[in-house]
């Protein structure tokens, strides 16, 4: 009884700490503050280098560069990130001020490890411009400058093995690329279900003759979504670390169901959300009546070559696709239309009959494939969207109206979910995005919506014909 008692306080201490990081997670309302703080500070630093530099709001200026500003640029996943290791690796303690010290602490190591990740990227666009870099090259640039205010975090560092300094750095990683699918359709089911792998995760895999075999095995398995750009299945790919995961739970009906909510394309189907919260709630159910714990406070040391070549794996999610991905052709509008290129790869194009207030942007493939929603292409560019309740798949924000489409296979796809069912199979051209705009107090909601959808029909047989 005494074991049921233990381990029903584990879960539900547990159950609260997962809680806590989901909802960091959300935060989204305190990046204005953030910014409101980091934007001064990004200026004052580049002045003192000499270089000039200018706080425009929407954009930051230095020198000839001009830095779109967004609510990412804040350092608000930073500080999620940091916040979310600092609750883990002290999950063990008793509230005190050391450990209120330390979050407090994490805001300003937020601010600190923003600046130098916004420095760090302009000076990449300054080296490869006109060059736009990708929302993983963003991340991974973050993810390296946090790493120097780690050992503010963790309690007795000097006491921790490779082992447990690998942990840390593995949920860093997780935690990384959760941030990324936050506001993706099915994003809040795939962190749910991401928390509870990351409960029972522990420096406790494989037998040793097991050992290395596993590790080929998820090495293929990365090469194979790095080739293929299936970007959706890094997350449960590193969930299934073999050096990590619970194979208890891994290897359960429920766990299985479990870590396919962590799939996009399965976690924003609602018939599939309804299965995954049953087993949601079957996980839980079984948690609760064990009857023994399965943490283990001393887990399995490793050796300096695992740890390295363990590292270095964890890091594909942030640039394989790059080395071995797969490249497509770009897919240019169709020629009898109206054209302004925008860059390599995105044009503000008009077609016959199309209003002179709504706007058409056409984009093809960037370098990491498979086209991100309109919803999390916006929240990058620092504009949160709303869907309208009349007129579904119509969004707005920043006194906009905004619609998508995609055009893949000749084919007009209405939303993000059919497209990422069309694209889903390996090795699947990524097609075009098409997004329109206009602004909201020059028409109504519907208007623009039946006049979006009959130009994008119009476009895409345009497309079609010139084939």
């Amino acid at each position: 009884m005494g074991f049921r008692v233990d381990n029903i306080r584990q879960m539900i201490r547990n159950a609260f700490l997962a809680a806590i990081i989901f909802g960091l997670l959300h935060l989204v309302s305190i990046s204005d503050l953030l910014s409101s703080v980091s934007r001064p500070l990004v200026t004052f630093v580049v002045g003192l280098i000499g270089i000039e530099a200018a706080d425009m709001g929407s954009h930051v200026i230095i020198g000839k560069l001009v830095l779109p500003w967004t609510a990412d640029c804040s350092g608000i996943n930073t500080l999620v990130i940091l916040l979310g290791i600092t609750l883990w690796v002290n999950r063990q303690e008793r509230f005190s001020w050391p450990f209120l010290t330390r979050l407090i602490l994490c805001v300003p190591s937020a601010l600190v490890a923003n600046l130098f990740r916004v420095l760090s990227l302009a000076a990449y666009r300054y080296a490869f411009y006109p060059a736009w870099e990708s929302q993983q090259l963003h991340y991974f640039i973050g993810f390296i400058w946090l790493l120097p205010f780690i050992l503010l975090f963790v309690p007795n560092f000097r006491n921790k093995d490779l082992g447990q300094w690998v942990e840390i750095f593995y949920l860093m990683v997780v935690l990384a690329l959760v941030a990324l699918v936050v506001f993706s359709p099915g994003g809040s089911l795939a962190i749910v279900c991401t928390l509870v792998y990351l409960v029972h995760n522990r420096i406790n895999g494989p037998s040793k003759h097991l050992q290395w075999p596993a590790y080929l095995l998820w090495a293929i398995a990365a090469l194979l979504i790095a080739w293929s750009r299936m970007e959706s299945l890094w997350i449960p790919w590193l969930l299934i670390c073999p050096r990590f995961v619970a194979f208890n739970v891994l290897f359960s009906w429920s766990g299985i169901i479990i870590l396919s909510g962590t799939v996009p394309l399965l976690g924003m189907r609602p018939e599939w959300q309804v299965v995954v919260v049953a087993a949601l709630l079957f996980h839980a159910y079984g948690e609760v009546k064990k009857q023994v714990g399965e943490y283990n406070p001393q887990p399995p040391t490793m050796g300096r070559v695992e740890m390295m070549v363990l590292v270095c794996m964890l890091l594909a999610p942030f640039g394989l696709n790059n080395l071995i991905g797969v490249s497509y052709e770009i897919e240019h509008p169709p020629k009898g239309i109206m054209i302004k290129q925008l860059n390599s790869n995105s044009y503000n194009i008009r077609i016959p009959g199309q209003p002179s207030d709504i706007a058409l942007y056409w984009y093809g493939a960037f370098s990491e494939g498979r086209h991100h929603s309109l919803l999390a292409c916006m929240r990058f560019r620092g504009v949160i969207l709303e869907e309208l309740e009349k007129e579904k798949e119509t969004y707005v924000g920043n006194k906009k109206w905004m619609r998508e489409f995609f055009i893949y296979d000749k084919q007009l796809k209405k939303n993000y979910s059919d497209y990422l069912l069309a694209t889903f199979s390996p090795f699947s051209s990524p097609g075009v995005h098409v997004i329109f705009e206009a602004p909201s107090h020059l028409m109504s909601s519907a208007y623009f919506a039946r006049e979006s959808e009959n130009i994008a029909r119009h476009l895409q047989r345009i497309y079609a014909e010139a084939l």
